[in-house]
Order: structure tokens, then C-alpha cells, then sequence
């Protein structure tokens, strides 16, 4: 059993139960669940309009709790583009979700490794490793004859989020001016090179 999208102290809790039992489940959390509280939607930003919605700080610490203590394995994008025309009505009006992609690493590093809750090895098996395990593909591997398939990123860079500068045809981030800590540089895929320009 895989647990999606996880938000709230309670569900990181029963999970934890459920492998102190021996279950066979597996659960994930998104960058922005454990980067944003529920006090920012004060200003009705529909950036900030996710499912599940944000949470209190309480749920936000428990989830990095979580990750540390290995009760998550892994974190998703939960990446979600839409349309300006779609994000710019009423709050009630707007669809669900926010661009993920584009930041998840800088977040993750930022507020997960620099605080203390990450190893970067910890992080990277978070994000690259756990997943493939989860849906049972292979790993990737760096060697000869294999084809290149990894991140390239520079974990103590910093910059700040410009939505403008993502590929997306969208810009729905509640990150726009956020100062991180880790930006990617390249990715490499099936052997193609993709330099980042965030």
C-alpha cells in the first residue's frame, strides 16, 4: 500500500504504526507541505490552492520527522501546472495544485538538509532512489555502456525562484522570490543534456 501526498501529523503517525507492525506500505510528502503553513493562505493567493491543503506547523515538523525517521520514503513533486487564466479567479473558483519541478530540490535542500532532518545521501535516496524502489523499476546506474540518467546540482549554490525563468508554460509557484539553498544545473536523460536556466 503507497500513501500519496501525506500532510498531517496523523497520517505520518499511522503510518509509522503500520510499519512497526510489519505492514508492507510505503508513503510520500511534497516540498510545499513541508515548506508552507496554512497562515499564508490568509492572503487568498490561489497559489497557494492545494489537495491536501496546507497544514499547521505542528503537521509541517511531523512530517520532517517523518522523513528523518524513515517512517516517509520519499518525496514527489506533486507537480501541477495551470494556466493563468486558470489561477486568476476566486480563491473557491481556482483548481488545485502548484508547479513542482522547478523547485523541489532547492526546497528539499533548503529546508530539510540545512536544518538537520537530511543527509544529502539522505535526501538524494528520498527523491531518486526510494521512488524507483516503490514502483519497482531498476536503479539507475553510473557506469560505462549504461545510458546517462541523473541530476547534475550544486547543493550550496544559492538563488532565488524567478517563475518566469521555468520551462513550464506556467507559472503558478507560491515560491516566486524565495531565496534557496541548491540549484540544479543539468539533467541528463537517455543521454540528452538539458541545461537548467533557473
Amino acid at each position: 500500500y503507497h500513501a500519496q501526498h501525506l500532510s498531517t501529523k496523523k497520517s505520518i503517525e499511522l503510518v509509522r504504526e503500520a510499519k512497526r507492525k510489519g505492514l508492507r506500505i510505503t508513503c510520500e510528502v511534497t516540498p510545499h507541505h513541508f515548506a508552507l503553513n496554512e497562515q499564508v493562505l490568509c492572503n487568498f493567493d490561489t497559489n497557494h490552492k492545494m489537495n491536501p491543503p496546507l497544514r499547521k506547523d505542528e503537521d509541517i515538523l511531523a512530517i520532517k520527522e517523518g522523513l528523518k525517521d524513515g517512517t516517509v520514503d520519499c518525496i514527489a513533486t506533486d507537480h501541477a501546472p495551470h494556466a493563468k487564466h486558470e489561477k486568476n479567479v476566486d480563491f473557491h473558483d481556482a483548481p488545485n495544485g502548484i508547479l513542482g519541478l522547478e523547485t523541489a530540490v532547492g526546497l528539499a535542500i533548503t529546508k530539510l538538509v540545512y536544518d538537520n532532518y537530511l543527509t544529502l545521501e539522505g535526501l538524494i535516496e528520498k527523491l531518486a532512489i526510494n521512488p524507483r524502489k516503490v514502483l519497482g523499476l531498476n536503479l539507475v546506474r553510473i557506469e560505462e555502456g549504461e545510458k546517462a540518467n541523473l541530476t547534475i546540482f550544486d547543493p550550496n549554490e544559492n538563488w532565488v525562484v524567478n517563475p518566469k525563468l521555468f520551462k513550464s508554460k506556467s507559472e503558478n509557484s507560491p515560491f516566486a522570490n524565495w531565496e534557496l539553498i541548491g540549484k540544479v544545473k543539468y539533467t541528463i536523460n537517455n543521454n540528452k543534456i538539458y541545461k537548467s536556466v533557473l
